[in-house]
């Protein structure tokens, strides 16, 4: 056989002396089913692996109209809570013998669009999504072309389908009540993408609990920036809330903290004696920065295991009573020197 061309299962087949089906039983796991021997299904395997074989998933998907293929579209894959996400969503998809096409969107709608339509026309079975602000076209679209998806860390409340969140208006909340607790009176909020509702949640948590202590909220020590790793915009707003001479703040995602901590770091700023943090997501570097941060820690891998979950019965048409599954996970805290 030439080296260029490719292993057939009639190849295999011609090999063992037996029938192309038998050859494609065993190749598709289903050699119990029609009661192909031990012996036998050994004998295909290890030829298979002998003459390198590689499945052709394309033809397979042609034939069946099933890629065995998931996408996940995320948000940005440099934020160490999405890189965590996807591995978690591909070793989960592994278990039901599913493969993940990865695709990110930075935040941009129109990027978003191009990586759906890219998808689609790859015939994937389903999709999981983190869709960025203004997107509900799409999605609706995806809905009546009936295409499986689970939305993750996102909410459209003007879209009904299958979600998977935290409760991030209670994260918020307990967030800036420790902060509060640390004897914290000018707390500031370093946000991004408010008109996101999850982003608009976490917000909103960390007003209640200032309105809830008796402080009041003031508008200056709120900074909404748009999704940026700009980090000349994030210094500037520092500085201006350093002006203001806050004693704590709440950053909402983990990318804005270590941007934010290394412009403290550079201001000279002494954490926590001048100011206590709190990040939203743990990352590792967190226990080894000069002063290890205070963190809301999502339970990514739970999160990943759920939108899995979901969208295989989707895709299995198992949806049942409940064609629009939300689930909601409870986060927990680990509490470091910057916010003991």
């Amino acid at each position: 056989m030439s080296k260029n061309k490719k292993t057939t299962i009639k190849d295999i087949a011609d090999e063992l002396g037996v029938s192309n089906a038998l050859v494609s039983f065993v190749l598709n796991g289903k050699n119990k089913e029609k009661r192909i021997s031990d012996i036998m299904t050994k004998k295909v395997l290890d030829a298979a692996r002998q003459m390198n074989y590689k499945p052709n998933y394309l033809a397979k998907s042609l034939r069946t109209g099933k890629s065995q293929i998931i996408a996940l579209i995320i948000a940005d894959i440099s934020n160490p809570f999405f890189a965590k996400f996807a591995r978690h969503i591909e070793i989960e998809s592994s278990k039901y013998k599913f493969k993940v096409i990865f695709a990110n969107s930075d935040e941009n709608k129109k990027k978003f669009a191009n990586e759906l339509e890219l998808l689609k026309e790859r015939k994937v079975d389903g999709f999981i999504l983190t869709p960025p602000i203004g997107c509900e076209n799409e999605l609706i679209q995806l809905q009546k072309e009936k295409f499986p998806f689970v939305i993750v860390d996102r909410l459209f409340e003007k879209i009904r389908t299958h979600t998977v969140n935290i409760n991030n208006y209670q994260a918020g909340f307990d967030a800036t009540m420790r902060l509060i607790n640390n004897n914290r009176k000018n707390i500031a909020i370093v946000n991004v993408n408010n008109q996101l509702f999850t982003m608009k949640q976490r917000a909103n948590g960390y007003k209640d609990a200032l309105i809830q202590s008796g402080i009041s909220v003031n508008q200056a020590l709120m900074k909404h920036l748009k999704f940026s790793h700009d980090k000349k915009l994030i210094m500037k707003a520092i500085q201006e809330l350093i002006k203001e001479g806050i004693d704590g703040i709440l950053f909402t995602t983990s990318k804005l903290t270590m941007l934010g901590y290394e412009c403290l770091m550079e201001m000279e700023i002494n954490i926590p004696k001048d100011l206590s943090i709190i990040s939203f997501d743990n990352m590792d570097a967190y226990r080894v920065t000069r002063t290890p941060i205070s963190a809301v820690v999502q339970p990514i891998e739970l999160m990943s295991k759920e939108a899995v979950r979901i969208l295989i019965e989707m895709m299995k048409g198992n949806e049942g009573s409940n064609p629009y599954e939300s689930v909601v996970k409870n986060v927990n805290f680990l509490y470091r020197e910057s916010c003991p």
